[in-house]
């Protein structure tokens, strides 16, 4: 990874990819190793700093282990990215200061602490590893509640959007649509569209140059790019 030493906030980049990746795991198309690189390498591209990269691997190893495995915990998952980050980056110069703040996140979400003074300790989330730090906190926290994670995530002097942004990713995984309350869906912009392409990289795509199946819709949806247009 020879891209330029940034480590301002890459982990949002990082989310494009997680789904996907998920579900490519989900059917035995990727290991769990590929994804997280897979991760990094999205945030890399314009974060080349190991605290740029790292992070968005972790964020990536959290959300498809909460995503695919009903009976894993939050806690586990986070504690099962930081050894994985171990394994995958031995060499990194600058990986304990990650893994230093992890662990500072998940003592702090233990403690009967003021939210904004917990956030205080772990930083304002100008940096990635400062802003997975603060979402693994406000998520494991309020673990059975994305109310309280992101409403914790948003109300702070930091960069209060991107740590919303991936604090509603890590609980919207966690605990799937049904926990997400209606106030943030009834609304939402584009919500049928966000949720049908959900369902399409969920099911993947079985059209394939190998093979003779044809799948209209999808070849509409994402080849042709006219799907529901009037001929």
């Amino acid at each position: 990874m020879h891209q330029p030493a940034l480590r301002e906030n890459s982990i949002t980049p990082s989310l494009a990819v997680v789904t996907r990746l998920s579900d490519e795991r989900q059917q035995n198309k990727c290991k769990d190793v590929e994804i997280d690189m897979i991760g990094a390498e999205a945030a890399a591209i314009t974060h080349g700093h190991e605290l740029g990269y790292i992070p968005a691997a972790a964020l990536v190893h959290i959300i498809h282990m909460v995503a695919h495995n009903s009976n894993i915990t939050l806690l586990a998952a986070v504690q099962d990215s930081m050894e994985a980050m171990k394994k995958l980056f031995p060499e990194a110069k600058h990986l304990h200061e990650l893994l230093i703040l992890m662990q500072k996140a998940i003592d702090l979400s233990t403690e009967n602490m003021n939210d904004f003074e917990a956030i205080k300790e772990l930083g304002e989330g100008w940096v990635a590893e400062e802003t997975l730090a603060i979402a693994i906190y406000c998520s494991l926290k309020y673990c059975s509640s994305f109310d309280k994670a992101v409403i914790a995530a948003v109300n702070h002097d930091g960069d209060s959007d991107s740590i919303g942004t991936v604090t509603g990713n890590i609980m919207g995984a966690y605990l799937g649509l049904r926990g997400i309350p209606e106030k943030y869906i009834e609304h939402l912009e584009l919500k049928d569209i966000i949720i049908e392409i959900a369902d399409d990289l969920y099911n993947d795509c079985k059209i394939t140059e190998y093979g003779s199946y044809r799948d209209d819709v999808w070849a509409h949806k994402y080849i042709y790019h006219d799907y529901g247009r009037e001929k």
